[in-house]
């Protein structure tokens, strides 16, 4: 006798339509909208940018990733302003992360 009473049983009553639903809603389950940024954060954003010493300065930061929010810290190890990013150097990756400055949503200097 065969006890498989999950997926077997309801893949013939599903519509291909009914699937595709399903699985967009579980892609935008996990997604979250980053926040909008406003001129005053803004502002406050940039002169932390302008503290920042290269290669002394510890950073917490949240950012963009795509659609997801990340957070990541560590130390600068460099701000390009000609590519408009910033070099990040943590102790989960072997290369420095490479953020856009327009993907830093949130900065905390320690």
């Amino acid at each position: 006798m065969v006890n498989d009473r999950g997926k077997i049983k309801w893949t013939s009553l599903m519509l291909p339509e009914h699937v595709e639903m399903l699985q967009q809603m579980g892609r935008e389950i996990g997604k979250t909208k980053p926040p909008i940024i406003d001129e005053q954060q803004l502002e406050e954003l940039e002169q932390k940018m302008r503290s920042i010493q290269v290669g002394k300065t510890k950073v917490s930061m949240m950012y963009r990733k795509g659609r997801d929010v990340e957070h990541a810290s560590g130390v600068v190890t460099g701000l390009k302003q000609s590519g408009q990013y910033l070099l990040l150097d943590t102790k989960d990756s072997l290369y420095p992360l490479r953020i856009p400055f327009d993907h830093i949503i949130d900065i905390t200097l320690h």
